[in-house]
């Protein structure tokens, strides 16, 4: 059997799992600001403004993962574990119990289509 290395995190209290293959690394959450003609927001991380997809209430930590090349930060994930276990239709086996991989394209899929277009007005 595959074993995956990962990270487990909850959201609104639900265990998931990410792949080492996406998530980069955990830092404690840095000042966010909200772009003022949209609902994103952005970070400062090591020099780069990266944009941060909100999936839950900030915890006090931020996620870098990597998406298609793409550097994002989430907030609202809160960290439990880091490690190997056996892989799964939907994700991994953890302690005899199935838990999913987070789909975090989905999630920004998500963002994306629900975000209201920014009106511009002419001068």
């Amino acid at each position: 059997m595959t074993e995956l290395a990962g990270l487990l995190v909850r959201r609104d209290g639900k265990l998931a799992f990410l792949p080492a293959s996406i998530a980069r690394s955990l830092l404690p959450l840095p000042r966010l600001t909200k772009i003022p003609w949209d609902c994103a927001q952005m970070t400062l991380v090591g020099g780069e403004v990266v944009a941060v997809l909100e999936l839950a209430e900030p915890c006090g930590v931020l996620l870098l993962c990597e998406l298609e090349g793409q550097v994002i930060a989430v907030s609202g994930l809160h960290a439990e574990r880091v490690g190997l276990w056996p892989e799964s239709e939907l994700g991994v086996i953890v302690d005899g119990e199935q838990v999913s991989q987070l789909d975090l394209e989905g999630a920004l899929v998500q963002f994306q289509n629900t975000r209201p277009t920014a009106k511009v007005s002419a001068p």
